[in-house]
């Protein structure tokens, strides 16, 4: 049985769920364990950090903390049966609401408001970004912008110097990370900004030239 739940230096606990004397004091610091553990965690550790031996069962105190609205089990896509803890507790008619599968990957999406879990999540944001960023560089491109600069600016490059960021080599690393979304490494590498030699004298750009592609002067 794994727990979902976010990692935070802060929990909030109840005042009525710790002061509640119709649940026994194990069942009270159970519940304040599994709101600070982090996602995964398996139940037996989470039940020996709230000090319940291997002797007791705590399928005990979690059906008191289930009973009480403190917490829910269930089953979830791509997660199996999961503890879900809730720091408000909840009346009966809010309970026991069946898995929200992602619209996309079909695993579990109940922790997301819109349906789609937060991998699959991150995954759209990061493809919409480069996305719009390949518009901008390819709409550059036509408009006859010859000259780039990194994000730093400090060097005028031709549009194809091999130390910029390419289309290609940016796609490639996109995706290569596809399988690390879950990890927080899918990224993309943003192309560098393009201009036309009218842009840059507007501009009056005094920017140095870069020694490996060597772009016109202006």
């Amino acid at each position: 049985m794994r727990y979902p739940t976010r990692l935070q230096p802060v929990i909030t606990v109840h005042r009525d769920t710790l002061l509640n004397s119709q649940l026994s004091p194990a069942s009270r610091l159970l519940y304040v364990t599994l709101l600070a553990c982090a996602d995964g965690a398996h139940i037996n550790e989470i039940s020996a950090l709230a000090g319940i031996t291997a002797d007791e069962c705590a399928d005990l105190y979690l059906k008191e903390l289930r009973d009480a609205g403190r917490i829910e089990t269930g089953d979830h896509y791509g997660q199996g049966e999961t503890i879900t803890v809730h720091e408000i507790p909840i009346v009966p008619s809010q309970r026991s609401h069946a898995c929200v599968p992602c619209t996309l990957c079909g695993n579990c999406s109940c922790q997301r408001p819109r349906e789609i879990c937060r991998i699959c999540d991150l995954k759209r944001e990061v493809d919409q970004e480069a996305a719009a960023d390949l518009a901008r560089w390819k709409r550059q491109r036509a408009a006859g912008a010859t000259y780039a600069t990194g994000r730093s600016g400090n060097r005028l490059h031709r549009w194809d110097c091999p130390t910029l960021n390419s289309a290609e080599k940016s796609m490639t690393i996109l995706k290569g990370a596809e399988d690390t979304v879950a990890y927080g490494t899918y990224h993309w590498s943003p192309l560098p900004l393009l201009f036309t030699a009218e842009e840059l004298r507007a501009k009056g750009a005094r920017t140095r030239r870069c020694a490996v592609c060597g772009p016109d002067p202006l």
